[in-house]
């Protein structure tokens, strides 16, 4: 991996457009209004870019940017499989259980990486943009960030699902996107029909719904409690683990 660019070009890419991005954003949520509407919209929703909302705020939008890092896993998955290095790993010596832990200890690598990049655009943005004369609880909604890498943990999960299934770097990128952009919310929009809560248990929305749109304040129809969802979402990793493993012990390295 040390000599492996297009990782490092597209890892140091989400670290820095991130950033740069949502700093962007604050700054201009917080610069002067030049309108009636705009002065209205920020007594609405508040300030989110300041402690202790920031938070939610940059987890949220990490996990939009967050795409980028599941292709990238993807990617690493894929290209073993199609340059036959698993297989070459495991003629090596290494059983086929070395070489998952191997990928599951690159999942935690990025994880780490995620979460520290939404840290530190959190500390930068809501030390801007929080009055100096106004009291605030530092910590008042940092239990976001633990719930922003549950929802990292459970979209690498996914991706490395496709990535085995499917073992085709480009088909595996479209599948994915697909899923993650159009198939999981239409399903979304069918099962929360009427104010259905049964959307709300979908694998990934089970954690999207745990760092929702900090915009969005008034329509929240979600009556589902947080603990639900926490379960409901660590449930899924561990069948997605559990399923990953089984398979891989079984499959044919020759393919």
């Amino acid at each position: 991996m040390k000599t492996y660019r297009t990782f490092w070009v597209l890892l140091g890419g989400f670290a820095v457009s991130f950033i740069a991005i949502f700093y962007f954003i604050a700054n201009r949520f917080m610069a002067s209004s030049e309108s009636h509407q705009e002065e209205m919209a920020k007594k609405l929703f508040g300030n989110p870019f300041a402690f202790p909302k920031v938070w939610l705020t940059s987890s949220w939008f990490g996990g939009i940017f967050f795409v980028i890092v599941g292709m990238l896993f993807i990617l690493l998955i894929t290209n073993e499989v199609q340059y036959k290095t698993h297989r070459q790993n495991i003629i090596d010596g290494w059983s086929r259980f070395d070489f998952l832990k191997a990928k599951f200890t690159m999942l935690i690598f990025l994880t780490i990486v995620s979460t520290i990049v939404v840290l530190i655009a959190g500390l930068l943005v809501g030390a801007a943009s929080t009055p100096a004369n106004e009291s605030y609880s530092f910590f008042g909604e940092f239990y976001y960030i633990g719930y922003f890498i549950l929802m990292v943990v459970a979209y690498l999960m996914v991706a490395f699902v496709i990535a085995i299934l499917i073992k085709r770097t480009g088909l595996s990128i479209i599948i994915y996107f697909g899923f993650v952009f159009i198939i999981d919310n239409l399903l979304w929009i069918l099962l929360t029909y009427k104010h259905s809560q049964v959307g709300y248990f979908l694998p990934l929305e089970s954690t999207d719904s745990l760092v929702h749109n900090p915009f969005n304040t008034i329509f929240q129809y979600r009556t589902v409690s947080d603990l639900s969802l926490i379960i409901t979402a660590l449930a899924y990793i561990t069948l997605f683990g559990v399923f990953i493993t089984n398979y891989f012990k079984r499959i044919d390295l020759k393919n």
